[in-house]
């Protein structure tokens, strides 16, 4: 695959995997200078998003086999996941119930990021599933190649 088509298919994937770490590494600096933005935050969860959806439809034009969609699909899953998780802490920051009133609210959205975490465990356990069955695949083809 030369570079070119190999940029043309992975760029929003690799930006969208580099994003987060970035968010991650600013986060850590910006400690001791006041605070990080929320609404930073909550940008960077949207491209995120955005950029993972834009790399599932590159993926999709070039996947050769269903199994192999529904692989890169389950695996761009597991990645979306992450912004999601991102996007409701933001909605979590600003409804923090100052009064009793917006408590049902905040309580409602912690449930929401537990369970997105509990998914993100589900996915993450189907994609690591997945590729040890897919390397045996893999490694039997070759053994049988070979002998």
């Amino acid at each position: 695959m030369s570079d070119s088509r190999f940029l043309g298919l992975y760029w929003s994937l690799l930006l969208a995997i580099a994003f987060p770490v970035i968010e991650l590494l600013a986060e850590m600096f910006s400690r001791g200078f006041g605070g990080y933005s929320q609404i930073m935050r909550s940008v960077l969860a949207a491209v995120c998003f955005v950029l993972l959806v834009h790399s599932w439809f590159m993926q999709h034009r070039c996947a050769r086999t269903r199994w192999r969609l529904a692989f890169i699909t389950l695996l761009l899953s597991l990645l979306a996941l992450g912004p999601v998780w991102l996007g409701l802490n933001v909605l979590r920051y600003y409804a923090h119930p100052m009064n009793w009133n917006k408590w049902e609210m905040f309580q409602r959205i912690c449930d929401l990021q537990f369970r997105v975490e509990q998914l993100a465990q589900v996915v993450g356990m189907g994609v690591v599933l997945w590729v040890i069955v897919d390397f045996a695949r893999w490694a039997r083809k070759r053994i049988r190649a070979q002998g």
